[in-house]
């Protein structure tokens, strides 16, 4: 009797342990079909561990959520330890703005400490994501939903002209200008050989395919400009050749739209919009996408996308439990999953390997495409200010393409403002 007594005392200790589970939140910016996609993989984590509850909380937009962040983290710092998330979404930059706060868990311990992560980190994760994780040696984020710029361009013009994608900056001019049509003879064009948006984004595709840099990490979240004046008037002498000989659309709205009804006839963007693109050009023409082209046919894609960071305010117990999840959002089959169904990129190279992957590329060749962009593919930068940075540079090159200022002007105004902002954040490499 006293044994069964003992035996059945054990069981409800066991049962009262896992009733109680550890509770995380997530805070994402993941809507839409995106948004139902982790909802279910969090779904399925919460069922296969339950002594682990996480909570999913679409906090907005990105702005939304960085903002929401940081007077999260203000509170917390003036002694608030309410509505405090486990892990979030979160840019590289916004990740450097929260380390002056000491908010953030280093994830090394963990890896280091689990053989299985250790390799994975070390042997499957892309460089360009490590490189975006990780602050000198200290690692403060894992990669999640990444995307790289590729050329979006309609299939039945390009068979119509007979042309293929190009791989250099001089068969991209020669084709882009080649695909700008009068159509209708009326003295318009009605169809442009590119469209492109007056953000830095643009800027910085044709800045990286002439092996351009904005940045330069230094050391010790120091950096140094390394905008080149050459470097960057030969890739403004493309966008303004583009500009003045009516061979590209310039404008602020998303391109798929004029994309879908053929008024461009292509355009470089994330792989993200892919499902944009399908809706805007279907029962119209077909269309694919091709790596980016550069001045050596080597693709140097912008990188675009957030990352997974855990807060150090939680409990050691909440800590273990968002690694769990952290390492299971890693799983090369919950990564397959995750990018089948959203069109983002896996972040491990084995993902390539899973049944599932390879029965998604089987029917379908531009994941694989812009896949194999991301061995010469770039990370952005990091610093702290480098949202500023975005907005400075976007409204400079806006003035340039409006012809408000001269290609000089526009380089000596990126690099004095890039020094101010880096000096403001105490960024600035000396």
């Amino acid at each position: 009797m006293k044994k069964l007594l003992t035996v059945f005392l054990a069981v409800l200790v066991i049962g009262l342990a896992f009733s109680e589970a550890i509770t995380i939140e997530f805070w994402h910016s993941m809507g839409g079909g995106q948004g139902e996609t982790l909802a279910a993989l969090v779904e399925n984590f919460n069922k296969t561990n339950p002594d682990i509850q996480v909570e999913p909380i679409y906090v907005g937009g990105y702005s939304d959520l960085n903002r929401k962040l940081l007077s999260t983290i203000t509170a917390a710092k003036e002694g608030s330890a309410s509505d405090l998330p486990a892990v979030t979404q979160a840019y590289g930059n916004w990740i450097a703005k929260y380390l002056y706060s000491d908010v953030i868990e280093p994830l090394n311990p963990y890896i280091e400490n689990d053989p299985q992560m250790k390799r994975v980190w070390d042997e499957e994760i892309y460089e360009v994501f490590k490189e975006g994780s990780t602050w000198g040696d200290t690692i403060y984020s894992i990669p999640f939903n990444k995307s790289v710029y590729v050329y979006y361009y309609n299939t039945d013009l390009f068979d119509l002209y007979g042309v293929t994608p190009p791989e250099t900056m001089g068969e991209f001019m020669e084709i882009t200008k080649y695909l700008t049509e009068d159509l209708d003879g009326d003295g318009r064009t009605d169809q442009y050989g590119i469209g492109a948006r007056t953000f830095i984004d643009d800027f910085q595709i044709f800045l990286f395919a002439y092996n351009g840099e904005i940045l330069e990490y230094v050391a010790d979240g120091k950096y140094r400009v390394s905008l080149d004046r050459e470097t960057t008037k030969k890739a403004l002498s493309d966008i303004m050749e583009l500009k003045k000989g009516g061979y590209g659309s310039f404008g602020t709205g998303y391109l798929d739209g004029i994309f879908g009804s053929g008024e461009i006839a292509a355009y470089m963007g994330t792989i993200a919009g892919k499902s944009y693109v399908e809706r805007s050009s279907q029962g119209k023409h077909g269309w694919s996408w091709a790596a980016l082209p550069s001045v050596d046919g080597v693709p140097h894609s912008p990188i675009a996308g957030t990352d997974i960071a855990m807060f150090n305010w939680i409990t050691d117990a909440q800590k273990d439990a968002a690694y769990r999840f952290i390492k299971y959002l890693l799983d090369p089959v919950n990564m397959a999953f995750w990018g089948i169904n959203t069109g983002y990129l896996p972040v491990r190279r084995d993902v390539s390997e899973t049944k599932q992957w390879q029965e998604y590329i089987a029917s379908d060749e531009k994941a694989v495409i812009a896949q194999e962009t991301l061995e010469t593919a770039i990370a952005d930068p990091k610093p702290a200010a480098w949202n500023d940075i975005r907005n400075e540079i976007s409204t400079i090159f806006a003035n340039f393409i409006s012809e408000q200022i001269t290609a000089d002007q526009f380089y000596d105004r990126a690099v004095k403002s890039c020094e101010t902002l880096l000096e403001e954040n105490n960024e600035l490499a000396k």
